[in-house]
């Protein structure tokens, strides 16, 4: 069952409306897709919350504008960075019975040899393009990365598949590998870096003025 939303059309006329809406606790969005011209909507910030929750990323919403019911997916939502407040949503209107595509993120599960072993999880794909109905969509692909030892890589063609879904990615694409350790440099002997120091270091005004006097005496 699609988890229900209300939202209120907004004025785009007036400059100072957004800054009003988001005073009200308000989140300004656009609705787009099928069967429907873009709007501009009004959204309650903790129903919106409230109903993303309830229905996953790529879940689906029955959006009510003006008494007409929409059926969306989040097509984007923009977080302000400082305050992890919602400041802008794009909701796009689906069909139902086709197929559209979506990303899904990618959780990988356990500790891999390779790390133990003082490796570094490198991760190559935090999400996957998914092609599926709406009501299809997995939340998230999980994968265990504990077999991966030290030089190995956990590929696409390791993600879990389903008869519902469809991943868009070539089966070799990497999602995430285990890298060597990064090598220190040798310790440097500290009176061989004491002597590069000195001699390295420019000449001080001093000594710059005595050589400067003995080479005058020899000229006399």
């Amino acid at each position: 069952m699609a988890t229900n939303l209300t939202v209120d059309k907004r004025n785009t006329d007036k400059r100072s409306s957004l800054t009003e809406l988001r005073n009200k606790g308000h989140v300004p969005a656009n609705l787009y897709g099928y069967g429907t011209e873009s709007v501009a909507l009004s959204v309650d910030e903790p129903e919106f919350i409230k109903a993303y929750r309830e229905a996953g990323k790529n879940g689906v919403i029955k959006l009510k504008v003006d008494g007409k019911d929409y059926s969306v997916m989040v097509q984007e939502m923009q977080v302000h960075p400082l305050k992890n407040a919602v400041t802008h949503i794009d909701f796009i209107a689906i069909d139902l019975n086709k197929e559209t595509e979506a990303e899904v993120p990618v959780v990988l599960t356990g500790d891999s040899l390779g790390v133990k072993e003082g490796g570094v999880l490198q991760r190559v794909l935090a999400t996957v393009n998914v092609k599926a109905l709406p009501s299809d969509f997995p939340e998230q692909l999980e994968a265990s990365v504990e077999g991966l030892n030290i030089g190995d890589s956990l590929y696409v063609k390791d993600l879990p598949t389903g008869s519902k879904y469809e991943i868009l990615h070539q089966e070799d694409d990497v999602v995430a590998s285990v890298t060597p350790p990064k090598i220190q440099d040798d310790e440097t002997d500290p009176d061989t870096e004491e002597a590069d120091k000195v001699g390295d270091a420019p000449e001080s005004s001093e000594s710059v003025t005595q050589d400067s006097q003995e080479e005058g005496k020899k000229d006399e």
